[in-house]
């Protein structure tokens, strides 16, 4: 097959990939609307209202090519380091935040070049150059929480994130982000439906309201889901790789709202932000996908690679 033929024939199929899950999105939006209003759960309404703004802010993006794509997920980022930092005090040590700024636009210029080596670099020499902050200012006070608390956000919210764009930068990019944008949300959606039906083995005083029920039930569904969508997200995935990936998003996605769920716990705040109603912040939406994007992206890179060298 001759490139540009190959190249008209991959365009063909991303385009089926992402019509296919516009329109899965728009279906699962409106089934999961008639059971929460017919059952009813009111606890739900205000966050599902929300995710009518969301899934266009989402989805838009993606329509528009993978280098916009990138750009949304380094505003996603840029806004999440904002919420942390303000949560934890951090936002007041301007120089550090400018850093970890720059880090993350450097990370997300990578990804459009499709630059694999210095994605990975980038995080590294952003800790170094945030170690050399209290010598140019000549000011130590605090300088180990302030870095550390720098490099949280550089890594947790810049790097991890920052997945989700170089994601979307292989043959199948369509497929992985999406699958991994819709599935993970999912995943949430059934932890907290399946724990509000079933729930009774409360598993962790971090996040008292998630049972291990839910967790189990959320987890069967998020493999019974991978499978049905192997045909269109991972066509060229093994079996076992399938199951592998719904392993990834239901793990990755409950340790994501746990760890950022201890974060709020020591700070001593029920949510991030108050930007969606319903949600939270910025972080308070997107907490999932941290784990899962790198999880995900490195899985595949290993058994598939498609990333660069």
């Amino acid at each position: 097959m001759s490139p540009v033929l190959n190249a008209l024939t991959i365009g063909s199929s991303q385009f089926s990939v992402l019509l296919f899950y516009t329109l899965l999105v728009f279906a699962l939006y409106a089934t999961l609307g008639a059971f929460i209003w017919l059952k009813p759960l009111e606890v739900a309404k205000k966050p599902y209202l929300t995710w009518a703004i969301m899934i266009p802010l989402l989805m838009l993006p993606l329509w528009l090519g993978a280098s916009v794509w990138v750009f949304a997920v380094l505003l996603i980022s840029v806004y999440g380091f904002k919420e942390f930092a303000k949560g934890t005090g951090l936002y007041e040590k301007k120089a550090y935040c400018v850093v970890v700024y720059i880090a993350m636009i450097l990370m997300a210029a990578t990804s459009i070049l499709r630059d694999y080596g210095m994605f990975m670099a980038v995080p590294i020499w952003g800790v170094a150059a945030l170690t050399t902050i209290p010598v140019f200012t000549n000011r130590f006070e605090n300088a180990i929480q302030n870095i550390a608390l720098s490099v949280i956000g550089l890594v947790y919210f810049g790097w991890f994130l920052g997945h989700l764009g170089m994601l979307a930068q292989s043959t199948y990019g369509l497929g992985y982000v999406l699958y991994v944008l819709i599935f993970t949300q999912f995943n949430d959606a059934m932890c907290f439906l399946w724990g509000k039906l079933f729930g009774k083995t409360p598993f962790t005083h971090i996040s008292p309201k998630k049972t291990l029920e839910g967790s189990m039930l959320a987890l069967l569904s998020s493999i019974l889901i991978a499978y049905l969508n192997w045909p269109i997200a991972f066509p060229h995935f093994e079996w076992w790789l399938v199951a592998l990936a719904a392993i990834v998003i239901s793990f990755g996605g409950q340790m994501g709202d746990l760890v950022m769920s201890s974060f709020k716990r020591d700070l001593g705040i029920k949510d991030f932000g108050t930007l969606l109603p319903g949600h939270g912040g910025i972080l308070d939406r997107v907490d999932s996908l941290v784990w899962v994007a790198p999880l995900f992206f490195h899985m595949v890179r290993y058994f598939h690679a498609g990333f660069g060298s």
